[in-house]
């Protein structure tokens, strides 16, 4: 679930955001000491939509041309650097057919003394170290990928040029050019430990340490992103840096973010901080929250990837920079990206309800269990938590002489609909199984502040029902999220189904055994999280056991 939601991918609509870019080459002033500091900060953040390539021409085509995406630098050593290059051709004529013969010559000769490069692509055809790729029929793809590594005698920060020369039979060929540096700057970032007990109304510090562990100093701007979710707010006090925030902090699914760019260079060997640290507000929201932070060297006059599909602001105030490290800090991550786990001391009331109306057309009745956050907090299950650990569920027994016969389970991260399970013990679950009374059904990911997560089951009574009852209660998920529920007298619900008839569709409060259906104890009247735009198909999918 981690996965899905990454904090540093993640899945909502897509709105591109960047920083501004930087010069395409930064001049460096030697130092004596472990690492310099930036003079003067990257350019202030924009929304000018990102875009990593290399083509032809920067104006807008007329004529038919080709254009190719590939990285502006590679940073080379003795082991085989793997290259990603893409050529694409483009006629704005809608009378002539796409040409079927396409080209690509890569040349390496502005190589020589300093890297040389590996093709094994069938489509290629090699003369020394210049190689002819061609494709036979628009079938094929318009990539290629290959290797390139630093010659054995080359010394390090030695430099070279490649180039790429693009056709397709007709049109303007796309030319680019590529920097090749001998010696291989390699960041990893600090470990920040884990922050509990913050008191709601506080701000949190989020320090940052970053080491060079290669063999040349770093000579390309580097970007720093730090993804926060579960209600975290980052203070906007940067100027150098870019922020943005969900639309919904009281989501569990809204992340915040911040990116800043850094152009000073860092030596090999040597470790920086935040001249810094950044801040982070803690509200009544958050209860579980976190933030994913990653380091990467940007392309010559790229912008960062995006992190969330939102648009950054710029922050006010001073400019962040790096400065040499203090102290021996927390040690450092295996790589370019770390994690820190928020636990505050705020509450999650978290309720069950239970409705149910009679099936279309049939004997029986739709149940549908719902969990209502009342808050204040979002109830969020962090990274650390497992595809199936949900953050809460619902265990349901249905009455005497009833079963159920399926449920409905929307296929999205998002869903307002959790999926159910038998029970098989208060620690144990298998596959949803039809003709059974007792089931979990789950929140698989988390429920904001204010929102419903519902569950619905299927149920068919035998001939000897005669309105009995059953039971709803919610409790915490495998997630063992301690939500701190300040009014357990909401947690549990009894219901019975009605056994008279009436009009399907009407849902009425269970006062007496001549009604039409049933309605728990404490229903509220909110509104399903996403219920006008959810498409629910019955869905019998297996999942693993928790």
């Amino acid at each position: 679930m981690a996965s899905q939601r990454m904090v540093f991918g993640a899945a909502l609509a897509a709105v591109v955001f960047a920083l501004a870019s930087g010069p395409a080459a930064v001049a460096f002033t030697p130092t004596s000491g472990p690492a310099a500091v930036a003079a003067d900060p990257s350019r202030l953040p924009t929304k000018v939509p990102a875009k990593v390539s290399t083509t032809a021409s920067t104006k807008v085509p007329t004529k038919a041309h080709t254009t190719i995406q590939a990285d502006k630098q590679l940073d080379v050593g003795s082991a085989a650097q793997p290259v990603h290059v893409i050529w694409n051709f483009s006629d704005p004529s809608v009378n002539l057919p796409p040409p079927a013969e396409r080209t690509l010559v890569i040349d390496a000769r502005g190589l020589a003394g300093v890297a040389r490069i590996a093709v094994t692509d069938p489509r290629c055809t090699a003369h020394g170290q210049v190689f002819s790729c061609a494709n036979q029929n628009t079938s094929q793809l318009t990539n290629l990928d290959f290797t390139v590594r630093a010659d054995p005698s080359a010394a390090r920060g030695a430099t070279g040029t490649m180039k790429y020369t693009a056709s397709a039979g007709h049109g303007a060929p796309g030319t680019a050019r590529v920097k090749v540096v001998v010696g291989v700057p390699d960041l990893v970032v600090g470990k920040v430990p884990d922050v509990t007990h913050a008191r709601i109304g506080s701000r949190i510090d989020v320090p940052l340490r970053l080491r060079n562990t290669g063999d040349r100093a770093t000579d390309r701007r580097i970007a720093v992103h730090w993804v926060g979710a579960g209600g975290l707010v980052f203070d906007r006090k940067f100027s150098n840096c870019g922020y943005s925030t969900g639309t919904d902090l009281a989501a569990p699914d809204s992340p915040t973010s911040v990116t800043c760019v850094f152009p000073a260079p860092v030596a090999a060997g040597a470790t920086v901080e935040l001249s810094s640290p950044l801040t982070a507000a803690i509200d009544a929201h958050v209860l579980t929250g976190e933030i994913n932070y990653t380091a990467e060297l940007l392309q010559p006059g790229a912008r960062p990837e995006d992190r969330l599909d939102a648009e950054l602001e710029p922050g006010t105030g001073p400019a962040l920079t790096l400065v040499p490290a203090s102290g021996t800090g927390d040690g450092f991550e295996s790589g370019a990206t770390g994690r820190v786990g928020v636990l505050a001391d705020s509450s999650a009331d978290l309720a069950a309800t239970a409705t149910a109306k009679p099936a279309a057309g049939a004997d029986g009745w739709t149940l549908n269990l719902t969990v209502v956050n009342h808050g204040p907090a979002a109830v969020y299950a962090t990274g650390d938590e497992t595809d199936n650990e949900y953050v809460a569920e619902v265990d349901v027994v249905l009455p005497r002489h009833t079963v159920a016969t399926d449920y409905e389970h929307a296929e999205s991260e998002d869903s307002a609909y959790g999926p159910c399970f038998l029970w098989v013990s208060d620690t144990t679950t298998a596959p949803f199984e039809a003709g059974h009374r007792h089931y979990v059904c789950v929140v698989p990911f988390g429920i904001g502040a204010g929102k419903n997560v519902e569950s619905r089951l299927s149920v068919k009574p035998d001939k000897n029902y005669g309105g009995a009852k059953g039971s709803a209660t919610v409790r915490p998920g495998p997630a063992r999220i301690a939500v701190h529920d300040p009014n357990s007298a909401n947690d549990h619900v009894a219901f019975a189904f009605s056994t008279s008839t009436a009009p399907p569709g009407d849902t009425i409060a269970d006062t007496g055994a001549d009604r039409t259906a049933l309605v728990a104890a404490g229903a509220t009247g909110a509104v399903l999280l996403g219920a006008a735009a959810l498409v629910v198909h019955r869905h019998r999918r297996r999942r693993r056991s928790h």
